[in-house]
């Protein structure tokens, strides 16, 4: 038998753990009180975390982690990381607003904020699952109305350039690598593509080669969907219902949703 250690985890048998330190719950007053405030929590609602995925995009070059000989680069050149979002800034003020209607399903009379997200009355259960359906039905056909008709594909190639114009900008004279004035969408997918099928990896590119900083690229927007589609079915919006470990109740008396609140506080 393989003993499951978790620092969270409560053992009902501690004489037969090797851990000593583990919490417990050594009689089983004490265990079923703690199970019993637990049912009681979950007849008034649930600790909800919400995960907004996929709407922000950006990569970063950071000429201090990259593994590029010093004489590649021009001297005095700053050495704080470059950042390049996918979208500018008033696309990305928008998208923000999404976020916050999501979140704005929860109100007082339904719900109160904790540590790592919401505690979600049962009475509003079925609800919230109408509206997470509603707002990822609605905020994608946003997007593809938005991003439609090669708006998207703009975007991507621009954030795309700004970063390879940047390699650009600092490449010292030794440098040898050469720069593609006219790269396109098909250019990306193809390299991407040949990097994928041969599994190329950061490490795998060498500074020495001339096509160097096209590779970079290509390489840190990698995880960046080239196609809107692929962007907008990669959006997630989710809720996951999180529990509470029964140490914290086998001391607590819970009878009302003030005393989820205090318990949430001490927590």
């Amino acid at each position: 038998m393989q003993e499951q250690t978790d620092p969270r985890q409560i053992a009902l048998f501690p004489e037969l753990s090797k851990h000593a330190s583990i919490p417990s719950i050594t009689t089983l007053p004490a265990f079923d009180k703690a199970l019993s405030n637990l049912i009681k929590i979950s007849d008034m609602g649930a600790f909800i975390e919400l995960k907004i995925g996929g709407l922000e995009r950006l990569y970063t070059l950071n000429i201090q982690e990259l593994d590029i000989p010093t004489d590649f680069i021009k001297k005095d050149i700053s050495t704080i990381p470059f950042s390049v979002h996918l979208f500018p800034n008033d696309f990305r003020n928008e998208l923000k607003k999404k976020s916050y209607e999501v979140k704005s399903f929860f109100t007082a009379p339904n719900s109160f904020r904790t540590s790592f997200g919401y505690f979600l009355y049962r009475s509003h259960f079925s609800m919230w699952k109408l509206y997470l359906e509603k707002m990822n039905k609605s905020i994608k056909e946003t997007l593809y109305s938005d991003l439609g008709r090669g708006n998207y594909a703009n975007y991507f190639l621009a954030h795309f350039k700004e970063g390879y114009d940047y390699l650009k900008s600092i490449a010292g004279v030794v440098a040898p690598w050469e720069f593609d004035d006219e790269i396109d969408i098909k250019k990306i997918q193809f390299r991407r593509s040949e990097m994928h099928d041969n599994q190329l990896t950061i490490s795998s590119l060498k500074p020495t080669e001339v096509s160097y900083p096209f590779d970079l690229l290509i390489y840190k927007t990698n995880h960046i969907p080239i196609s809107l589609k692929d962007y907008v079915e990669n959006i997630q919006i989710s809720s996951i219902f999180k529990s509470i470990h029964l140490e914290y109740l086998a001391n607590k008396k819970i009878t009302s949703i003030d005393d989820i609140k205090q318990l949430v506080k001490n927590v």
